[in-house]
């Protein structure tokens, strides 16, 4: 064959290729529909949220908040949370990711989930998970996935939990292994 006309059907095959993505990514279809951008972006944000009394319901702190404005919905990286119970001390509630739906009222927080306990509130209590849904209204916390808890001297695993941050109650749900090992 020619060099020409090996140059010539090379060139020609980049033309059609480059001019079907063109085309591909003007017409998107099914699974390509183009997202519409977050109407806003918080960085290096502080939100503190108060219940119908006018008393602290929680804050929150983060790098990046940005709310889709099609669902309402908003997502949060690296979320951390500051939850206070009824003595008004704080949960530290931290993962990867956060999501919160259009009424606001859960939050869905995702990777590398971890609650700890008011320091001031004995025995210190850390609760970590992969998801954990956070009900603000009422103060709690929930899941269905594999939960480890820990506090001094004692470890438990299991299935699903639900946590009452008011009451400092932490109850695993379903397939529960504990470990003591009493301090000396």
């Amino acid at each position: 064959m020619n060099w020409r006309l090996t140059l010539t059907v090379v060139l020609l095959l980049g033309a059609i290729a480059s001019g079907w993505q063109v085309w591909r990514m003007s017409h998107p279809g099914g699974d390509d529909v183009l997202r519409t951008r977050p109407d806003y972006v918080l960085r290096d944000y502080e939100i503190t949220s108060l219940d119908k009394q006018g008393r602290e319901s929680f804050t929150l702190r983060g790098p990046v908040l940005q709310r889709d404005p099609a669902d309402k919905t908003m997502t949060l990286a690296t979320p951390r949370f500051q939850v206070p119970d009824r003595s008004g001390r704080y949960w530290d509630v931290q993962a990867q990711q956060g999501f919160v739906p259009a009424d606001g009222n859960q939050l869905e927080l995702r990777g590398q989930v971890r609650a700890d306990s008011p320091p001031d509130a004995p025995p210190a209590t850390r609760i970590e998970t992969d998801r954990l849904t956070l009900d603000m209204r009422a103060n709690l916390a929930r899941t269905t996935e594999e939960v480890t808890v820990t506090r001094p001297g004692l470890t438990m695993r299991g299935l699903g939990l639900e946590a009452d941050f008011d009451r400092q109650q932490v109850s695993l749900l379903s397939q529960v292994h504990t470990r003591y090992v009493p301090s000396h």
